[in-house]
């Protein structure tokens, strides 16, 4: 769910600023904020530490139709606010007004400028602590939702990345929470009442998962006074409701299907659990230097000498405590068994012999420059106090990050390289043209 206009804005700079600040309030609710004295500007965001992981399968959809509804009108006591309002409280200011669902959290966030920090924060505590379930929304959400399932299904990339996620994490009923698409399926929509959310939502949006963070010229003891006054209404859970183990590692498998594409869609991913803060770096370094960018292994292999096809990438996607680490390609069918060999060649060659020098120092430039260009806007110091937050509960800073990429050496990626990413860890997806 979205409702945006441009505003524009500069660089931050990321140098002499203060520590960020964090309170927990008596509730349970935190406050993690950072002032930015030189902005103008302020990123927010309302994040809550309930995710599709945290649905029944009879309630698989639960968490990302719940982000719809918040859009459609909220029922607090001092401002009610229909869906039209919702959208133009932002809209109306030259704000940004949006949200998103993962395996492991939701987040509604808002940009906008210093004036409107205010509006900005009791809109997004009234769609957290007071939406409104009305029979005829959930109705036209459902539609909506159930579309916006069938769009996706229209979209190799996007599915492919649902089906590694049965391989890695089961089909059966003992199947890891990770396993479900995170909108759901048309089936366990299709049953859910407007009754059936405001439990889910009551049950989960409570005090002690829900982090407030902000990033702008902005007064951390005010924040705090307006966010205890404005979620007065929000307790704390009657007894703590996540219990999920980390997800195991899984036998490699393979599934093959097709659909009405124009190209073969080949994935290939591994899962690799409990990761220390050294492996993620270091993990981070090698999709790098396989698949990240132009200059990359697979990239100058496939595509630029073989000519075989236009994309290709490695990529490395974060759950709780774990991460898959996934191979793409998109390739005309006709070249399956080139382009499969040539990425197996690359991925045997990083298990017999450490990377060079020249491009773990590239790989490490690279990472460098991604974090320090992301914390030149708001949102992505906003992002990364939440996150620091939620998966580290204490704030990592960036002279921290700077350093753990530096200690990343060429054995330390063989070393994890041979212990996760061996021939029998990889599950794979190939989706083929329809006949």
């Amino acid at each position: 769910m979205k409702y945006r206009s441009s505003t524009a804005t500069k660089p931050i700079s990321t140098s002499s600023l203060a520590s960020p600040q964090k309170t927990t309030l008596p509730s349970g609710l935190r406050v993690v904020s950072e002032n930015v004295p030189s902005a103008q500007s302020f990123a927010l965001g309302a994040w809550i530490d309930v995710g599709s992981c945290d649905e029944e399968p009879q309630e698989y959809g639960m968490t990302h139709f719940i982000e719809h509804l918040v859009f459609r009108g909220t029922s607090s006591p001092q401002r009610k606010r229909s869906s039209l309002q919702i959208a133009n409280a932002m809209e109306s200011v030259g704000g940004y007004l949006n949200a998103f669902t993962t395996k492991d959290h939701t987040c509604y966030y808002s940009r906008a400028l210093d004036a409107h920090f205010t509006r900005s924060l009791e809109l997004l505590a009234d769609m957290c602590v007071y939406p409104m379930f009305r029979e005829a929304d959930v109705e036209k959400e459902r539609n909506i939702i159930i579309e916006e399932i069938k769009s996706l299904e229209d979209e190799p990339e996007e599915m492919i990345n649902d089906y590694l996620d049965e391989l890695l994490f089961g089909t059966s009923k003992k199947a890891h929470p990770y396993a479900h698409p995170i909108s759901g399926t048309a089936e366990t929509l299709s049953v859910m009442t407007k009754d059936d959310l405001a439990a889910f939502h009551a049950r989960h949006y409570t005090a002690d998962r829900i982090i407030i963070a902000a990033s702008g010229n902005i007064d951390h003891e005010s924040l705090v006074r307006s966010v205890e006054t404005l979620f007065a209404e929000s307790r704390p859970a009657p007894k703590p409701l996540r219990s999920i183990q980390a997800p195991k590692r899984r036998t490699a498998s393979v599934r093959e299907t097709s659909m009405p594409t124009q190209q073969m869609h080949l994935s290939l991913a591994a899962l690799i659990p409990k990761m220390s803060d050294h492996d993620y770096y270091t993990l981070s370094a090698l999709s790098i230097i396989l698949g990240d960018g132009m200059s990359s292994r697979l990239n100058q292999v496939v595509r630029e000498k073989h000519g075989l096809c236009y994309s290709i990438y490695s990529a490395l996607s974060e759950i709780r405590e774990s991460v898959i680490f996934s191979v793409y390609a998109g390739f005309e069918g006709v070249q399956r068994e080139k382009v499969s060999g040539l990425i197996q060649k690359e991925l045997r060659l990083i298990l017999e012999k450490p990377v060079s020098k020249t491009e773990l120092r590239r790989a490490k430039e690279q990472l460098k420059s991604s974090l320090i260009m992301g914390l030149e806007s708001l949102s992505g110091r906003m992002t990364l106090l939440a996150k620091s937050e939620l998966y580290l509960g204490r704030f990592e800073s960036v002279e921290e990050k700077v350093a753990a990429i530096e200690r990343v050496q060429e054995s330390d990626i063989l070393h994890l390289s041979q212990t996760y990413l061996r021939e029998q860890d990889w599950h794979t997806v190939c989706v083929t043209p329809e006949a």
